[in-house]
């Protein structure tokens, strides 16, 4: 094998290479063009702020007394470089600075000086073989680190959506309730994840496929007032789940709904109760919790409660699907109307109530629901009478586990529906 020289180079001696054709930008084994044109605009931002950039690695032959160079490694931050150089792209979103709308020809001469004279460090390879390149190639690429989605959209999309994420991501009550791993943490799968939570709370539930890069830079110059209003409905949410997931009765990080899919389709429902004025301020909570621990309990793909096996199956299939986020999101809907409208099941959802009511009745023990919610007698008795879901006149919120059949002469009008 060669020798390895290490030298700087400014970006002047790029275009002379160029120029003079003796640089090969993309050799047979380097891929193809992948950068976006945020990605490109933004490296001119860093060469014009002067900060450093990683090594870039070329193959250097003397090719009738030249120097040649081909490259290695960086040849996405080279195209970049030459093609602002030949005025192919201005400086537009998501660069802010002085220069903005301007290329390279149209920059004020000193900074077309300063920008020539930017250097980069080149690790060049002397006297190897084409088998040698490729396996200096190889080990560049293979054995580093690829960068994931979320990481590039950092260096991509610098801006207010960006900023906001990473903030927000890191609220104490995620970490208290995991809902983030130490390994997602690392590679920022938790700024990720609040990306989507925002997405969701800005425009309704997303396709996880779909493109969250909009979101990042359509975002990403926001006016303020839409960022402090995002962000307070962000953390009314949170400060929503510590009140009804409180350690000392129900820690969320003990239940299903600490998981991606679940989360997701319950902060999004939260975050439409909030959004429409509506919150668990001084409602009584007892009813919802034990709500969301039969949940907790009945919800599986073999469930013997049709309605929560069709939830669990859309946790599973297609879970991140926009057909299956907003089904779970009006589900849970349906579910916490009763605590946050603090009113029964509106006719629209009147049916799927009583639906599940009925189901968990069958697949509860008896003693759960096995008395008149009225009389307190066992509404067996009477079988042969007409019967209705009704709540108690006392009750304030009007949840699955505070429900009952009010039977015979005991029906009310409160009731939502007979049976």
């Amino acid at each position: 094998m060669g020798d390895w020289n290490s030298s700087p180079h400014p970006i002047s001696d790029l275009n002379d290479w160029v120029r003079d054709g003796r640089l090969e930008i993309q050799p047979d084994f380097q891929r193809r063009q992948v950068w976006s044109q945020a990605a490109r605009i933004m490296l001119i931002d860093t060469i014009l702020r002067g900060v450093p950039m990683p090594k870039i690695f070329t193959w250097n032959e003397i090719v009738l007394g030249s120097t040649h160079r081909r490259v290695i490694d960086g040849q996405q931050r080279i195209s970049a470089i030459l093609a602002f150089l030949r005025d192919e792209f201005a400086l537009q979103e998501p660069y802010k600075g002085a220069h903005s709308g301007l290329r390279f020809s149209q920059l004020p001469l000193d900074d077309q000086n300063r920008f020539l004279r930017y250097r980069i460090d080149f690790n060049e390879a002397v006297d190897f073989d084409e088998a040698e390149v490729r396996e200096v190639y190889s080990r560049v690429n293979k054995y580093s680190l690829p960068l994931n989605k979320q990481e590039l959209r950092r260096a991509d999309f610098p801006g207010k959506f960006q900023n906001l994420a990473d903030e927000l991501s890191v609220d104490e009550f995620l970490d208290e309730q995991r809902i983030f791993t130490v390994a997602q943490r690392r590679r920022m799968g938790d700024v990720e994840f609040t990306a989507e939570l925002l997405a969701g709370m800005i425009e309704g539930p997303q396709d996880k496929k779909g493109d969250l890069d909009y979101f990042f830079e359509r975002y990403a110059d926001w006016p303020e007032t839409e960022v402090d209003r995002v962000r307070n409905d962000f953390q009314s949410v949170i400060s929503t789940l510590r009140r009804i997931f409180s350690d000392e009765e129900l820690p969320l990080r003990t239940t299903r709904f600490r998981q991606k899919s679940d989360f997701y389709s319950l902060f999004l429902t939260l975050g439409e109760f909030h959004r429409n004025g509506l919150n668990a301020e001084n409602r009584d909570l007892a009813p919802l919790r034990q709500d969301i621990r039969i949940l907790d309990k009945f919800i599986a793909p073999q469930s013997p409660v049709a309605i929560l096996s069709e939830y669990a199956i859309k946790c599973v299939s297609q879970a991140n699907s926009v057909t299956s986020r907003s089904w779970r999101r009006d589900f849970l809907t349906t579910i916490l109307n009763g605590t946050f409208r603090a009113r029964r099941p509106s006719a629209q959802d009147a049916d799927r109530f009583i639906e599940l009511f009925e189901q968990l009745q069958e697949a509860t023990p008896k003693g759960l629901f096995d008395q008149c919610v009225v009389c307190g007698e066992d509404p067996d008795r009477h079988v042969s009478l007409e019967r209705a879901l009704a709540w108690p006149e006392s009750a304030t919120v009007f949840q699955l586990s505070n429900a009952g059949w009010a039977v015979g002469p005991c029906r009310q009008p409160i009731d939502i529906g007979s049976k």
